[in-house]
């Protein structure tokens, strides 16, 4: 057992996704500890440009297991957060109250729709930790962005709120896994950004290959790095993130004064 100098660093270094889940494993005391946890994130200028949807019904757990590529595991979980940007309460705040002798107030830009994801993913990391402090697992799922229409439609999102990620909670029905595999190479800096060079690219993904029973890996850096390209870029789940992002950001900037 590694020793780890206090608890904190130690829920840190132990969390793991898990995917399997005990039915029923949360209760309501330890659903307000979580959630508190992501109001309690650090966010921009005290705003909190984030809300979360706790998903209950055993129907929309399905259809969001349906948009999020067929993962069934999150039909069945006992927690099923939405976490969203939101930039709706400050902008009709803004419209309400704020004077302008009759002219439109500018509308939140590109730059507000970075700031309201990074306030909404710090609030989903907040959630994942606490979680894990209490003895509940986690795991993120991004591919909630993959069919934002019919997310948007179904969850009644107004202008200016879009899901960020998925956070799936419950108590593993799984022993738990070897910490997971990282990348060899350097992510932390000295003063300015040192590009890594290009005969250590295959380095940095060698111990993030599969093994076989013999310890020897089951295929070559070259195949592994071309399998990644089409997962991440080359395949057609890509394709329809990059799309479904894109209309996200095409709805965010339009205009809502064109709309009236």
């Amino acid at each position: 057992m590694p020793e780890y100098p206090n608890e904190t660093i130690q829920v840190l270094e132990e969390r793991r996704s898990v995917r399997a889940f005990v039915p029923d494993s949360i209760t309501e005391e330890e659903r307000k500890i979580i959630t508190s946890a992501a109001l309690r994130a650090p966010n921009g200028g005290k705003m909190s440009k984030f809300s979360l949807i706790d998903v209950r019904d055993r129907a929309l757990k399905e259809k969001i297991a349906a948009f999020c590529d067929n993962q069934r595991f999150v039909a069945t979980a006992p927690g099923v957060y939405i976490v969203l940007a939101d930039y709706s309460r400050w902008f009709r705040l803004f419209r309400k109250y704020v004077k302008t002798l009759g002219v439109a107030i500018n509308i939140p830009r590109e730059d507000e729709i970075l700031l309201s994801a990074v306030d909404a993913l710090l609030a989903a990391e907040n959630m994942v930790i606490a979680a894990q402090s209490l003895g509940i697992g986690s795991c993120f799922i991004a591919d909630i962005i993959i069919n934002y229409r019919q997310v948007k439609e179904l969850f009644a999102l107004p202008k200016y709120v879009m899901p960020v990620t998925l956070c799936i909670f419950g108590r593993s029905a799984e022993p738990p896994r070897e910490r997971t595999v990282r990348i060899d190479a350097p992510v932390v800096h000295r003063d300015r950004y040192t590009e890594l060079p290009d005969d250590r690219l295959l380095d940095m993904i060698r111990p993030l290959i599969p093994r076989g029973a013999n310890g020897k890996p089951v295929m070559s850096e070259e195949e592994y790095v071309g399998r990644y390209y089409v997962r991440r870029l080359g395949s057609w789940l890509s394709f329809e993130r990059a799309r479904n992002v894109h209309e996200m950001f095409e709805d965010w900037l339009k205009s809502p004064y064109e709309e009236q």
